[in-house]
């Protein structure tokens, strides 16, 4: 049973996020049919997303970039769940996600929470 709290804080996540954010997409690409003639498919999944740049102290050149961002992501209107396949849009641009986890206290996902690099 999931505590009251974690979908207040939800709630909080997806209001701030909106309020302070700005609208972007999550990039999927999938392929089907057969190996000799696949068929590729692109969706954008809008979703509400916050982008900061990562301090110094975070930036190692190896795990941490300089240029990555870090990207809140809003799990309001979000349909799937991101993973490091898919590719974030911000402002226009496509950046590759190269790391992507959720904040999930007690298995509900408050906001996901990834490393976009360009």
């Amino acid at each position: 049973m999931v505590n009251a709290l974690y979908p207040k804080l939800q709630q909080t996540a997806a209001r701030l996020i909106a309020k302070f954010g700005q609208a972007g997409a999550i990039r999927r690409t999938t392929t089907s049919g057969p190996a000799y003639d696949p068929e590729t498919v692109t969706t954008d999944h809008a979703c509400q997303l916050a982008v900061m740049q990562y301090t110094d102290d975070k930036i190692d050149g190896t795990l941490i970039m300089r240029g990555d961002k870090l990207v809140y992501l809003s799990t309001a209107g979000l349909s799937i769940e991101p993973s490091t396949a898919d590719k974030v849009v911000i402002g226009g641009e496509e950046h590759a996600i190269v790391n992507v986890k959720p904040l999930s206290p007690a298995g509900l996902v408050v906001f996901w929470e990834a490393q976009a690099r360009q």
